[in-house]
């Protein structure tokens, strides 16, 4: 099966609630998986981390921990009752406890290990990687080598003893429904994994049929997907990972860029052509929400003594006669403060990083109200946008924990950038040339989050290149060609990205992190982390 990114799961989205895409969403899913792994009511949740990955720096500060609780109960990353994960648990009578040590099984920064044990007594374990953007990968189950991204129905036959004969598994594979691909995993001394990827869910009562009833070295696993893009058996190969080969395509079929994007996701999905429009005007409703709640609607905005309420207080600056920032730019800093508000409740689309594509969203729709286009003109710009993530989730993990900011800021505004300047008519070429100017501009960011720092350095990162879009849209229209095709770009921030030491990807031990005032922000943070109570910490994003 031809795996590749598309725009609904790599891209924008899937949709969460407030929070990282890396360290809030993925969590949630593989402790999701790991639930469905377990088969059963969790009576004990173990996590392991690894000391020296990402999460040892941040660990709580993005909700993490909830996250990864609120999965193994049976929620996914877009559910509100996440941040009340420990609560939850409680209720439940279910014990939780998160250990740093030496993970052996996954040398990837953003590793993690559920074991998990059921209130049968039966313990299971997976091992699982968050890859950015909220998508996840699955390294290990019960000692099993298993890669999956949670984008299928799972069906996993644990056969200890060789106890399934030929016959069984023949009229298995026969019976399954949209089956995308077969395959089994010999362990020695462990017998052997039946593993099924489906596209529809299997009919139990079928299962229990042709399996029969089985043996105690028999065990049956169903994980279900975590992703809204299901993949299917007939999925059509990647239509283009460069813009080059995207603009050359469309030209050749007579398309717009936007409309070569849909295409895209029509080949990756199996959905058709409306279906992929109303997926996307779905996402608008909520980037548009998530951008303006902080402003129109009667929320509680949480804070914490380490994060005030920005959208208010920018909109106090606004009102004054200090104000410097004018039209688009003043519009673009007022709903990107909106859409990293993280109110609990109010959904977030990622793109890449966990507020992302309301980021995007802030620069595009600035510019659509500035010039008074059109709802279809932002659809446009959104299709193009999401065409150049997809490209980037092509070639690099657009992370901070594998390339820098330069993975999450750095491709939101080349995203933006290129949007924009569809939704103003521009050409293919322009589009291409504005965001890689845009990228250009952001290699070589560490990824260094201040615990207790008021979102810095990463606000400042994440404003400057929302607030530049419309620029180097500007400097594309105008004929300033960027030398460097994007892919090369996405190349270069890859290879950029991929040097920097482990200290300037999101462990919060190097760069900004290494300050002496950082320092002191994060030991005040951890003081009065550990002395709160988990139901006393507010929901969401704690900086």
């Amino acid at each position: 099966m031809d795996s590749y990114p598309e725009l609904f799961n790599d891209v924008f989205g899937p949709v969460m609630q407030p929070g990282s895409s890396s360290h809030t969403a993925a969590p949630c899913r593989l402790g999701h998986l790991a639930g469905d792994l377990l088969g059963e009511p969790a009576a004990h949740i173990r996590v392991l981390l690894d000391k020296k990955g990402s999460f040892a720096g941040t660990f709580g500060i993005m909700a993490e921990d909830r996250a990864m609780v609120a999965g193994v109960l049976g929620l996914l990353p877009d559910d509100a009752r996440l941040f009340r994960a420990f609560e939850l648990a409680k209720e439940a009578g279910v014990e939780v406890a998160f250990e740093f040590t030496e993970l052996t099984e996954s040398a990837h920064p953003n590793a993690m290990k559920f074991v998990l044990t059921g209130q049968s007594g039966n313990t299971v374990c997976l091992v699982g990687n968050s890859t950015g953007g909220g998508m996840v990968e699955t390294v290990m189950v019960d000692d099993f080598p298993l890669q999956t991204k949670g984008d299928t129905f799972l069906l996993l036959l644990f056969d200890r003893r060789s106890a399934l004969g030929p016959e069984p598994l023949r009229g298995l594979s026969s019976e399954l429904h949209e089956l995308v691909e077969a395959s089994e995993i010999r362990l020695e001394g462990r017998g052997v994994l039946y593993v099924f990827r489906l596209a529809v869910e299997p009919d139990r009562n079928e299962l229990r049929a042709t399996i029969g009833d089985g043996s105690p070295d028999v065990g049956v696993a169903l994980l279900n997907p975590v992703l809204p893009v299901i993949t299917r058996p007939d999925r059509k190969p990647q239509l283009f990972n460069t813009m080059t080969g995207w603009r050359e395509i469309a030209e050749e079929r007579g398309k717009p860029l936007w409309e070569t994007a849909v295409r895209y996701e029509m080949d990756a999905s199996g959905w058709p052509r409306e279906r992929v429009i109303d997926y996307m005007r779905g996402l608008v409703r909520l980037m548009h929400r998530q951008t303006r709640a902080a402003y129109e609607e009667d929320l509680p905005i949480p804070r914490s003594p380490f994060k005030p309420d920005f959208p208010f207080l920018w909109a106090r600056h606004a009102a004054s006669e200090q104000r410097l920032s004018e039209g688009i730019v003043a519009q673009t800093i007022k709903w990107a403060y909106g859409a990293g508000a993280g109110i609990p409740g109010v959904e977030t689309v990622p793109g890449p990083m966990g507020g992302g594509g309301g980021y995007i969203y802030a620069a595009l729709s600035a510019v659509k109200e500035a010039r008074g286009l059109s709802d279809h003109d932002l659809l446009r710009g959104l299709f193009v946008a999401g065409g150049v993530g997809a490209i980037a989730f092509s070639r690099t993990e657009p992370t901070g924990e594998r390339i820098g900011c330069t993975g999450e800021s750095g491709v939101c505004g080349a995203m933006a950038a290129a949007g924009i300047v569809e939704m103003v008519g521009g050409t293919a070429q322009q589009a291409e040339d504005a965001a890689s100017l845009s990228l250009q501009a952001a290699i070589g960011m560490p990824c260094d989050p201040i615990p207790g720092g008021l979102g810095q350095p990463c606000r400042s990162r994440i404003l400057a290149v929302t607030c530049m879009a419309h620029v180097f849209a500007d400097l594309a229209l105008a004929g300033h060609g960027a030398v460097l095709l994007l892919h090369e770009a996405i190349d270069v921030a890859d290879a950029v990205g991929r040097s920097l030491p482990a200290e300037l990807l999101c462990t919060s031990k190097g760069g900004a992190c290494a300050t002496p005032t950082a320092q002191r922000c994060a030991e005040a943070y951890r003081s009065w982390y550990e002395a709160s109570r988990p139901e006393d910490r507010p929901p969401g994003n704690l900086i």
